[in-house]
C-alpha cells in the first residue's frame, strides 16, 4: 500500500512539472463548472420565476410513483447529459493541451479549445452514450437492494475503467463512441491489466485535501452561535481550500492521462516523466 501511495505522489508530482509550464490548464475545470452553472440556471431559473417548475412539481406530486413519471426521467436524462457533455468538452479541452504539450510545443486556452470544437460531434456522441449508461445503471440500482445493487455498481466501476482511455481516444483520432470504447479497452488490457485501480492513486489527494480542511470546517461549526463572523471566514478559507485542491487534482488527473495514453499507445516516453515510474504503473501486479 505504502509503495502504491509513494508512486502515486511521484505520478502527481510528475504531472505538477507539466502544469507548472502551462498553469494556464487550471481554468479548464473552473470554466467547466461555470458553464454547466450557467447552462442549468438558465435553464431552471425562468421556469422557477414564471412558476412553471412549481406546477410540474405539484403535477407530481398526484403521481403515486413520481420517480417514474416519464417527465421527471426525461429532465433528470437531459440534466445528465448536459452535465456529461460540457464536463466531457472541457476535459477534452484540456486533455489536448496536455498532449500539445507532450508533443514539445507550447498549448494556449484556444488551442485545446480549438481541439474540442472540432471534435463537437464526436463529443456529443459519446456524451449521450455516457449519459445514457450512467442514467440507466442508477434507475437500476436505485430499484434493487443488496447484492443486486453491489452487482450493478461493479457494472459502473467496470465501464468506468473501460472507458478510461475513450476522451484521450477521441482528442486524437477523432471517432464515434463504440470504436472509442473499443481503442480505450484495448489500452487498457495492453498495458495495465489488474493493475489500473492500484497505480492511480491521485484521487486520494482529494481526501488529504479534505482532511487538511477539517480543522477549520470543526471550528466553523463550533462558533456559529457564539461568532457568525469567525464561522463565515473559516467555512470560506477551508471551502476555497477544498475547490482549489479539486480544481488542481482534476488537471493532475488529465495530464496523468493524457501521459498514460501516450505510453500506452505510442510506446513513447513523454516529456518530464520517468521511464522506470510509467512502465511501473503499467507493470500487472505479481502474484
Amino acid at each position: 500500500m505504502f509503495e502504491r501511495f509513494d508512486r502515486a505522489l511521484k505520478l502527481g508530482a510528475a504531472c505538477w512539472r507539466v502544469l507548472m509550464l502551462d498553469k494556464e490548464m487550471l481554468l479548464f475545470p473552473i470554466m467547466s463548472a461555470l458553464a454547466l452553472a450557467a447552462i442549468l440556471g438558465g435553464t431552471f431559473y425562468p421556469l422557477y420565476a414564471s412558476g412553471e417548475a412549481q406546477a410540474f412539481l405539484e403535477s407530481l406530486q398526484d403521481n403515486p410513483n413520481p420517480e417514474n413519471d416519464p417527465r421527471f426521467l426525461a429532465i433528470i436524462f437531459a440534466i445528465y447529459f448536459v452535465s456529461y457533455f460540457v464536463m466531457i468538452y472541457f476535459n477534452a479541452a484540456l486533455l489536448a493541451c496536455a498532449m500539445i504539450r507532450f508533443a514539445g510545443s507550447d498549448p494556449t486556452l484556444m488551442d485545446g479549445l480549438k481541439v474540442a470544437t472540432r471534435n463537437l460531434p464526436q463529443i456529443l456522441a459519446w456524451a449521450f452514450v455516457t449519459a445514457l449508461v450512467g442514467f440507466i445503471l442508477e434507475q437500476i440500482e436505485q430499484r434493487l437492494k443488496g447484492l443486486a445493487s453491489f452487482f450493478v455498481s461493479l457494472l459502473g466501476a467496470g465501464w468506468a475503467v473501460a472507458t478510461y482511455f475513450a476522451v484521450p481516444v477521441l482528442v486524437v483520432d477523432g471517432v464515434g463512441p463504440i470504436e472509442a470504447v473499443k481503442r480505450s479497452v484495448a489500452a487498457v488490457r495492453k498495458t495495465w491489466g489488474e493493475a489500473l485501480v492500484g497505480h492511480i492513486g491521485l484521487g486520494a489527494l482529494n481526501f488529504i485535501s479534505f482532511i487538511v480542511a477539517l480543522p477549520l470546517l470543526f471550528v466553523g461549526f463550533m462558533q456559529i452561535e457564539t461568532s457568525p463572523e469567525t464561522a463565515v471566514i473559516a467555512f470560506a478559507i477551508a471551502g476555497s481550500w477544498i475547490v482549489f485542491c479539486s480544481v488542481v487534482i482534476t488537471t493532475l488527473s488529465a495530464i496523468l492521462r493524457a501521459a498514460l495514453y501516450i505510453y500506452a499507445v505510442e510506446g513513447q516516453m513523454p516529456v518530464n516523466f520517468d521511464s522506470t515510474l510509467i512502465r511501473n504503473a503499467f507493470q500487472p501486479k505479481k502474484r
